[in-house]
């Protein structure tokens, strides 16, 4: 099941794509590129709320591990990370994309959405099933690869979106990552190569990173 989530993932953002239409007036080069740049924005504001709550989560379970955290504490913890990740998920839904964009902008924008929004909510159903003994590591890293895939996916539609309207330079784009996936290059190829041919994260994928073990 959890090898499908990226699957899953994938066939909304064509079926959501697909349903997209371009009824309003057209935008102006500088709306659009103001939209754009507001988007980025939001998204960064997005990744700075869901790192700080894992690394905070991070760090109570390695000192849970050693003894120097309580039952209570790691529990609280984990608590936020959950109700963090849950909170993202929904404020990434309730972004509007204007629809007087271009057709190739508002597509990655929305796409960026659907891809960060199914980010978190995999990221939300990994910290459940890190206080399940039903789950092993395994099975838990997997989930948190799958987030990470996700995320770089979304990234390098936010970025392709930027170096269409003139924010970005196309080779900066491979270098510029919101700094959801710590060592790791955010672009096209970044995606395509955490990739199986199946849809699930290869061996070498990207964001084992964000894993909390």
């Amino acid at each position: 099941m959890k090898k499908t989530l990226l699957t899953i993932l994938l066939m909304m953002v064509m079926i959501l794509s697909a349903c997209s239409n371009n009824s309003s007036a057209p935008a102006s080069e500088e709306e659009v590129q103001e939209t754009v740049q507001n988007f980025y924005n939001e998204m960064s504001k997005f990744d700075e709320m869901g790192k700080s709550s894992l690394e905070n989560f991070n760090t109570t379970l390695t000192s849970y591990s050693t003894g120097e955290a309580t039952d209570k504490e790691l529990e609280k913890a984990l608590d936020s990370f959950q109700d963090t990740a849950s909170d993202i998920a929904d404020q990434v839904n309730e972004v509007k994309i204007s629809k007087s964009l271009p057709e190739n902008i508002e597509t990655l924008l929305r796409d960026a959405a659907i891809a960060f929004q199914s980010a978190y909510s995999i990221k939300e159903q990994a910290s459940r099933s890190a206080a399940s003994p039903e789950v092993t590591a395994d099975e838990f890293n997997a989930m948190n690869q799958q987030a990470d895939v996700a995320m770089l996916y979304g990234i390098s539609k936010v970025n392709q979106a930027r170096v269409a309207v003139g924010l970005l330079e196309e080779d900066a784009a491979a270098e510029t990552e919101l700094g959801s996936v710590p060592g790791t290059v955010v672009g096209t190829e970044a995606v395509e190569s955490g990739v199986d041919a199946d849809g699930t994260p290869a061996d070498s994928g990207a964001g084992a990173g964000n894993s909390a073990n």
